[in-house]
């Protein structure tokens, strides 16, 4: 057992493997950028299930939102079910790429020019930066969101980001070990061999489960019936309170 003296020298003294840990991150979020420099499938985590005040455009067409343009309010069901599944589609691509390929690619990449030891530090700095980075977007939604607060799910946008803290950090953790073991048992041609087993068992059914559990959270929450309830509170916004027209 190291003495509090000992634990404060060791803090002091401990050297932080900087530029390895910076690149990892721009590795676990190069994905992520290159989506939203290219503007194919990019929305932030909380955006697939809550849109910030139905801003996003294809969110406030859906949900005859968009009063500047009124596109939403003239598309009949059919339109509205195409634009409902685009939305889905969108939700479940982003996610998929976000939890699931992003930590594991990065894992992969990593094993080859980390060290064990660099590799926790980038695990700590990774799970504390997007710690913070969740706290601000759930402070900023619990302050601006009307859906998320009239909906009563800002609880379950919590329990959303926490899964997707769940699964970077298993995704990462468990490529960078299985990689890295394979490594040095195996060799590039072992890990090359077992790699595709690897994928298919861990990867492919972690894409499965991801996209399944995104689809069913963006089906509830399109519900058609969330629109006539829209037409139903602008009814009720333009009564007087005598209930006669405003």
């Amino acid at each position: 057992m190291r003495s509090i003296p000992e634990l404060l020298n060791i803090a002091w003294t401990y050297k932080f493997s900087l530029m390895p840990v910076l690149l990892t991150y721009l590795i676990f979020d190069l994905p992520a950028l290159i989506r939203r420099c290219t503007r194919r499938a990019y929305i932030p985590i909380y955006f697939m299930f809550f849109p910030l005040g139905h801003s996003d455009q294809m969110y406030a067409q859906y949900f005859n939102e968009d009063d500047i343009y009124g596109v939403g309010k003239s598309m009949n069901d059919a339109q509205k079910q195409t634009l409902r599944a685009r939305i889905q589609v969108t939700a479940i691509v982003s996610m998929i790429f976000a939890a699931v390929i992003a930590p594991w690619l990065c894992g992969f990449i990593a094993a080859f020019y980390l060290e064990q030891g660099q590799f926790l530090e980038f695990v700590w700095f990774l799970m504390a930066l997007k710690t913070i980075l969740i706290c601000v977007s759930l402070y900023e939604i619990k302050q601006s969101d009307s859906f998320v607060m009239r909906s009563h799910s800002f609880k379950f946008v919590v329990l959303v980001y926490i899964a997707y803290l769940v699964l970077i950090w298993r995704g990462v953790t468990k490529s960078f070990w299985w990689t890295s073991g394979h490594l040095s048992t195996n060799g590039l041609t072992g890990l090359l061999q077992r790699l595709a087993e690897y994928a298919y068992v861990d990867l492919f059914l972690n894409i499965i489960i991801v996209a399944l559990g995104t689809w069913a959270i963006t089906n509830h929450y399109l519900d058609p019936k969330l629109i006539r309830e829209k037409y139903v509170y602008d009814d009720q916004e333009s009564k007087r309170p005598d209930g006669t027209a405003a």
